[in-house]
């Protein structure tokens, strides 16, 4: 993990020791020095200027050395720079393609061997590229940049422009420190950060005006303009596979993207939850691991007193944890998450990500990520595991297709505290239908009429594009903000791609949820955790939790000049806050239930004040 950021002016020429360009760049790189404390560089050019920060734990040594970037080399009679935050886990293919057209390897860096697939087959060269990255590539000769992100938006990339300028950064923060950006919320942003929050649109920002780099596409910019180009999409095919070859080809996939991200110039630790998903990466890890491998664990106040059993958490993490650290003889530490410091971090957690999230299900998580990264840099994850192997009740339900996104089928817990005349003129439920669609869309399905053959495809899709996307920046920014780099074996573009179109009879026999991955485990992990139900990233069920919140949100609506003031109305906030909370079900996922409406208003208050955002009506 580091960070990029630049910004562009084809049209432009500035002096070569231009103050605005000295001063901007190393604003946009100082916004972003959690992402990369280890080393930062700089490159100015008559355009504009390019910045990374770099992460020493983001390093996976390999075949090809890493040079400090940004990186710039001359290739007949031309100047091409490179910028790159992430990993490739492909160089090797890269290198043959180029040695085919005879062009030496042998010595070359990683980013030498990026530029010049690039420059020998053209941004066409994408298409080959596999990993986690954000990569930006600059032609001075043409006056083009590019703009590259990985299938599956593993790494961030936001941009805007501002008078023919074209500014990118890997976080929203940075691209504010660019003179006369300010930060604006309009209707469109208000709609979507109601209707879908903490979700996002792919390609949206919320901010009025700043977009992201969608995943498996790229931008071209330049004197003509912007171009957004897809160069990759998930393609709907036949699965001719029998079971057990199918099993054959999941256990080469996820091995093959263990064995990519172990390798590390720092001590590796796992995150572990006695679930499934953490315990077969952490078993791997430790496996291979010379020495007792570090493990992490966290736990809420009072759990056991208040903890009630539910279809989303039918068990506490802590018994099975403590029996997979003891069955592979981990390091392992455990921390404990108070009320309060879910509050605080609340606000923390707005300032990791820019943006309203997930309320206390990030700010914990930040937390979490805090203590662990005093101890270690690198930490492997469970993260994505159930969105390919189907672990969601969403995929298991009676009623799969429900025409809209499944982890939020009801909409009216989001409007219950809302101003009546705000519901009325906010296109809310027409903002979700047309995401829903679009989303469908993408891969040639009519999301109102599926063929029933089709509908596994189609939520496994609006699960990869959405919630995924959501729990991956969860993960980075989290990790990023503690200078960290947090690894995601699971999300792996060629085994997500298989999975893709693997029948869900096969992923599901005999009516298992995860069954394949299950099946990957045997005689990797004890059976008791082996067959464990699939319980979420955890939450407190501590009433003095709720109390908490709802003093600070009644304490904020009391004041007369409160920001809230413009979206929540006070009267029903009074009375949600004062009754039980339960919704009937979770109004976003598997664990945001009342408290959490509650605590993303206070996030969402947090995120007005702290950016000082202009809300437009």
């Amino acid at each position: 993990m580091s960070s990029i950021a630049g910004f562009f002016q084809p049209n432009t020429v500035y002096s070569k020791e231009n103050e605005f360009c000295i001063k901007t760049i190393h604003d946009m790189s100082q916004a972003l020095i959690h992402r990369g404390p280890d080393e930062q560089s700089y490159y100015y050019f008559p355009q504009g200027a390019y910045n990374q920060n770099f992460l020493l734990a983001g390093y996976i040594p390999g075949t090809f050395s890493h040079e400090i970037q940004p990186i710039t080399i001359s290739y007949h009679g031309n100047t091409y720079t490179l910028l790159l935050d992430g990993f490739i886990s492909n160089p090797e293919h890269l290198a043959m393609e180029l040695e085919i057209r005879q062009i030496s390897t042998k010595d070359m860096s990683l980013e030498k061997l990026l530029l010049f697939s690039f420059l020998t087959k053209g941004e066409e060269f994408i298409k080959e590229v596999r990993g986690a990255f954000a990569m930006a590539i600059y032609d001075e000769g043409e006056r083009q940049l590019y703009l590259f992100r990985d299938a599956l938006g593993l790494r961030p990339l936001f941009y805007t422009e501002k008078a023919q300028a074209l500014i990118f950064a890997s976080e929203i923060k940075a691209l504010f420190q660019y003179p006369g950006l300010s930060a604006v919320l309009d209707r469109d942003g208000l709609t979507e950060l109601l209707s879908l929050g903490p979700a996002r649109k792919p390609g949206s920002a919320i901010f009025k005006g700043i977009y992201e780099v969608k995943p498996g596409h790229y931008l071209t910019y330049s004197r003509s303009g912007c171009k957004e180009t897809v160069f990759h999409h998930f393609e709907i095919k036949e699965h001719q596979d029998s079971y057990e070859d199918t099993k054959e080809n999941i256990c080469y996939l996820l091995n093959q993207s263990l064995d990519s991200l172990k390798c590390a110039v720092m001590p590796v630790s796992s995150f572990l939850s006695g679930g499934l998903d953490s315990s077969i990466v952490t078993a791997k890890l430790a496996n291979v691991s010379p020495s007792p491998l570090a493990t992490y664990s966290l736990e809420f106040d009072n759990s056991r007193q208040h903890f009630k059993s539910n279809a989303f958490q039918p068990a506490l993490d802590a018994p099975f944890v403590q029996e997979m650290a003891t069955h592979l003889g981990t390091k392992h530490t455990i921390y404990t998450c108070n009320n309060q410091i879910q509050l605080d971090y609340l606000k923390k957690s707005v300032l990791a990500h820019d943006l309203p999230t997930m309320a206390d299900v990030d700010s914990s998580y930040l937390y979490f990520c805090e203590m662990a990264g005093k101890q270690h840099k690198i930490v492997f994850t469970g993260e994505c595991a159930d969105e390919i192997f189907c672990g969601y009740p969403w995929y298991h339900g009676t009623e799969t297709d429900c025409k809209t996104f499944p982890w939020s089928t009801d909409l009216s817990p989001r409007e219950s505290l809302l101003r009546d005349d705000l519901i009325k003129v906010l296109p809310i439920e027409e903002c979700v239908r047309s995401a829903y669609l679009n989303t469908c869309n993408e891969i040639g399905l009519d999301g109102e009429n599926t063929p029933a053959d089709m509908v596994h495809r189609k939520t496994f899709y609006l699960t990869i594009r959405y919630f995924m996307q959501t729990l991956v920046n969860r993960g980075d920014r989290a990790a990023a903000a503690n200078s960290m780099d947090a690894r995601v074996p699971f999300a792996h573009q060629e085994l997500t791609e298989y999975l893709f179109n693997v029948p869900f009879e096969m992923k599901a026999q005999n009516g298992e949820r995860k069954h394949l991955l299950r099946e990957y485990a045997m005689g990797l992990l004890p059976e008791e955790i082996r067959t464990r139900k699939k319980s979420p990233y955890p939450k407190t069920y501590d009433p003095g939790y709720e109390a908490l919140i709802n003093q600070e949100l009644l304490r904020a609506l009391s004041k007369t000049d409160c920001p809230l003031h413009a979206i929540v109305d006070k009267r029903k906030a009074e009375t949600f806050c004062r009754q039980v909370k339960d919704l009937g079900r979770p109004w976003y996922g598997q664990l945001m239930a009342g408290p959490q409406l509650v605590a993303h208003y206070l996030q969402i208050l947090y995120w007005i004040e702290m950016y000082n955002i202009e809300i437009q009506p």
